[in-house]
């Protein structure tokens, strides 16, 4: 399964041979849901076989047998399988694709998800692609069977830039890159406190109103909605890791009350911590 799963801004470690990630999982569980969660590098998903649910932002896509989505950097996202599949996961990070595309990526534009799941012509030459460097995986690793991954990979960006790009619109500068960077980073050192906007824009020295409309702008949800996603995802970390109790967890997450706890997960779930785990194992 895909091992994301706390909403955070994520740098994907690149692999010792590639400079990218990429493998395939399949779904055994098929209750288990994969948290809300961003992170920096741009995430193709291809439904080999079997069906994926997608939430991106306010949208949900239900892929198919040879569907696919884009997942640009810093869109809050989660998947779940309601049946077995095999789904190719491709991860690729933002310095790698800035270079491959002369830094036009992100800053002039970015990749179009609802015109990946709407059958194009172009569909066929991106679909044959995904099922060669799904063969090209089961072979033995060695340098020409990577120099051949990496030529399809690069194919893959190629093909996604010149049929299923879009001007940029959610982040047009580097200041609000660095924005993000630096809100993420001051909400995982703070999450387990009482936190307000009024925080992060005294951080920033910005307006309350001005912060709220970066956040809104650049990860497509509210800071309130943000900082619960936030401790949501180091709840089901706890949970998963340790046998503290729920009043526990929600002292050390910033929920202090079982019943926010509860609350946020049933907001965001519509399940109880206790039923979220008991899906997820």
């Amino acid at each position: 399964m895909i091992t994301m799963s706390y909403i955070q801004h994520e740098k994907i470690s690149n692999s010792k041979k590639l400079p990218f990630k990429i493998f395939n999982f399949h779904a055994h569980n098929l209750n288990r849901v994969i948290p809300l969660h961003w992170h920096q590098s741009t995430e193709i998903l291809y439904c080999a076989q079997g069906k994926l649910e997608v939430k991106l932002k306010n949208q949900s896509y239900l892929l198919g047998k040879n569907d696919f989505v884009v997942i640009n950097p810093y869109q809050i996202h989660s998947t779940k399988s309601p049946q077995q599949n095999w789904v190719l996961c491709i991860q690729l990070p933002l310095p790698f694709l800035s270079e491959m595309t002369n830094k036009e990526f992100l800053h002039e534009y970015v990749f179009n998800a609802n015109s990946c799941i709407e059958k194009s012509e172009n569909d066929q030459e991106l679909i044959a692609t995904f099922a060669s460097i799904i063969s090209l995986q089961n072979k033995k690793s060695n340098l020409v069977t990577n120099l051949k991954i990496m030529t399809e990979v690069i194919n893959v960006i190629r093909i996604l830039t010149e049929y299923y790009a879009q001007e940029s619109k959610t982040i047009e500068e580097e200041s609000n890159i660095n924005f993000i960077e630096e809100l993420t980073k001051f909400i995982l050192k703070n999450y387990q406190h009482e936190l307000r906007i009024n925080d992060i824009a005294q951080h920033f020295c910005y307006s309350n109103g001005y912060t709220s409309r970066l956040i809104k702008k650049n990860l497509g949800t509210s800071f309130s909605d943000l900082l619960r996603l936030v401790r949501i995802n180091k709840a089901i970390d706890l949970m998963n890791s340790s046998s503290k109790s729920w009043l526990e967890i929600s002292e050390l997450t910033g929920f202090m009350t079982y019943r926010n706890l509860y609350n946020a997960f049933y907001s965001v779930y519509q399940m109880s911590p206790s039923q979220f785990k008991k899906q997820n194992k």
